[in-house]
């Protein structure tokens, strides 16, 4: 039964939509049996009515209900489900969509018990998920791609499952009768936006990989991108480190500092490999220190480009 009913709640637009893809595509459905429902306007019985419906022209349908609100069913919505339930449509799949719902009521119990309910915010394999389901997508299409590389990928794109599939028939393209996808073509083909290029800074200031930083540093100056800025970016980024590693050290789970800073299962696991050789009084001695060359280069107390001595690691 759980097979064709699904209930996806979740705020975050590209986790639902990529959930929302998953389903489509293991289902194998057509864009003519594709049925979608906006439900601040329709009722669960009219997607029940749409289900029970036999068609024509086929039996087979997908109907997808966006914003649906457990609080708008009424008594009667609730016995047609029930009654829906005990005869259902096996050709028909229901997609219900919502952003939240409330556990406690009465109503989501025959959800829970009947639907497969997908919680983006609580689903701590959401990450992983979409790593093997780009994984699987490359090799459908006949190329291949290691680990290491699905996930340099993945963090120049982030998790919009719609641009990395656009992004990656770009790849296919270039690579033609080549079948292996490697950091070269990726770097070459997906260009970087700003946002990109800090997150690769920070990571090399991270790693102490003093080479990466001092050329990067070098090229900020030649671009002008400003030393507030990279000030900014820096204290964020150790601010945040330190909040990881207490948490970490305190035996926080990964997910759980992930809902702490509001960000990725998958950035906190790198993080906390990036973290494994800092204690955390280091970290806040380095935040410290960008609190100092902050001041003096406002108040332009000193001459020397502090900011370049910290990032070789100087004192």
């Amino acid at each position: 039964m759980k097979n064709n009913l699904y209930l996806i709640i979740g705020e975050d637009n590209e986790l639902v939509n990529f959930y929302l893809t998953s389903i489509l595509e293991n289902t194998l459905f057509n864009e003519e049996e594709k049925i979608e429902y906006d439900m601040t306007v329709s009722s669960i019985s009219d997607i029940l009515d749409e289900a029970s419906m036999i068609s024509l022209f086929s039996s087979k349908k997908i109907i997808i209900g966006r914003e649906f609100d457990t609080k708008k069913m009424n008594d009667n919505d609730l016995d047609y489900l029930k009654r829906y339930i005990d005869n259902i449509n096996k050709e028909v799949y229901i997609v219900l969509i919502a952003k939240k719902i409330d556990a406690r009521s009465k109503e989501y119990k025959i959800f829970k018990d009947s639907f497969k309910v997908i919680e983006t915010d609580k689903n701590n394999d959401s990450d992983k998920d979409i790593l093997k389901y780009i994984d699987s997508y490359i090799l459908d299409k006949g190329y291949r791609i290691d680990r290491y590389n699905l996930e340099y990928l993945l963090s120049k794109l982030g998790n919009n499952i719609v641009n990395i599939k656009i992004e990656l028939d770009k790849i296919f393209l270039y690579l033609d009768d080549d079948k292996e996808i490697n950091r070269e073509v990726i770097d070459l083909l997906i260009s970087d936006n700003i946002d990109n290029i800090i997150y690769e800074f920070t990571n090399a200031v991270l790693d102490k990989d003093y080479d990466t930083v001092m050329k990067m540093y070098s090229e900020f100056k030649i671009e002008n991108i400003g030393y507030d800025y990279l000030l900014v970016s820096l204290d964020n980024v150790f601010r945040q480190a330190l909040i990881i590693k207490m948490l970490y050290n305190q035996g926080s789970s990964n997910s759980d500092i992930a809902k702490v800073i509001g960000k990725k299962e998958f950035y906190v696991k790198k993080m906390l490999e990036r973290l494994y050789n800092y204690k955390e009084d280091e970290l806040a001695r380095m935040i410290d220190r960008l609190a100092i060359i902050d001041r003096d280069y406002k108040t332009g107390k000193s001459n020397i480009d502090m900011l370049e001595l910290f990032l070789i690691g100087k004192k």
